[in-house]
């Protein structure tokens, strides 16, 4: 579950940060689309909405799907299959909602999806999961579960499918923080709020450690290279307060 809140509108969202320095899209031709949506992309959509349709962002009333439907996105302006496309929609859904990897991968071959289709998503899935269904969380199960994710990246090959989706997640909550950050708030200040489990130091701890692995996994990826340069970018200018000028 992210630990992070939306709290403006999307179009303030846009004006607050996409239009500031950031790393262009990848050129792509707009003469002929990498895919075109299947019945995988109808099953993903499907089956967030009805898992996700009444939750919200913590700390605001934003919808859940907000944050869904926006890595998806970035997962396909920058480079992502549809099979990567459909885990940003689902990414949360094993740690947030009571489906399991089998019971995912039931659904969307009941849906129509080929079943090796599904079991690729569902290992995209797997690895962009943060704990488990029902654990506690708190600052004691914040810093193992935390580890155990950086280790599940760090294992993966460069290019491998599901550092898209985690980097698109990443790029996500760390602009949203932004926004907050930019209308006076210190990194400090923000990870004080009862919804997270860890403050600021342990934050910016792993949202560099996280980046690192993004810039050496991806960096050089002319997809997705420029939404490293985003997370990157975010993540200074959150935890500047910390770490003096640059």
């Amino acid at each position: 579950m992210t630990e992070h809140v939306v709290g403006l509108a999307s179009h303030e969202l846009t004006a607050n940060v996409r239009n500031t320095h950031v790393a262009p899209l990848p050129k792509i031709s707009d003469k002929e689309s990498r895919w075109t949506a299947g019945p995988l992309t109808h099953a993903a959509l499907k089956i967030a909405v009805e898992q996700f349709a009444r939750k919200l962002r913590k700390g605001s009333g934003t919808p859940y799907l907000s944050h869904l439907f926006a890595v998806s996105a970035l997962v396909m302006e920058h480079g992502g299959s549809e099979v990567q496309a459909a885990a940003g929609l689902l990414h949360d859904i094993i740690e947030d909602t009571p489906i399991d990897a089998p019971a995912l991968q039931s659904r969307l071959t009941a849906a129509g999806v080929d079943d090796a289709v599904a079991r690729h998503v569902v290992d995209i899935v797997e690895v962009n999961t943060d704990g488990k269904f029902g654990q506690p969380r708190n600052e004691n199960t914040w810093h193992p579960r935390k580890h155990d994710y950086l280790n599940k990246l760090r294992a993966k090959a460069a290019g491998d499918p599901a550092l898209l989706v985690s980097l698109a997640d990443k790029v996500h909550n760390s602009e949203v923080t932004l926004v907050v950050i930019r209308g006076g708030t210190t990194a400090t200040e923000f990870y004080t709020k009862p919804w997270f489990n860890a403050k600021a130091p342990a934050q910016m701890k792993y949202y560099t450690s996280l980046a690192g692995i993004f810039r050496e996994r991806l960096g050089t990826d002319e997809s997705a290279g420029p939404l490293v340069e985003r997370l990157e970018l975010a993540v200074a200018e959150i935890f500047a307060d910390m770490t003096g000028p640059r």
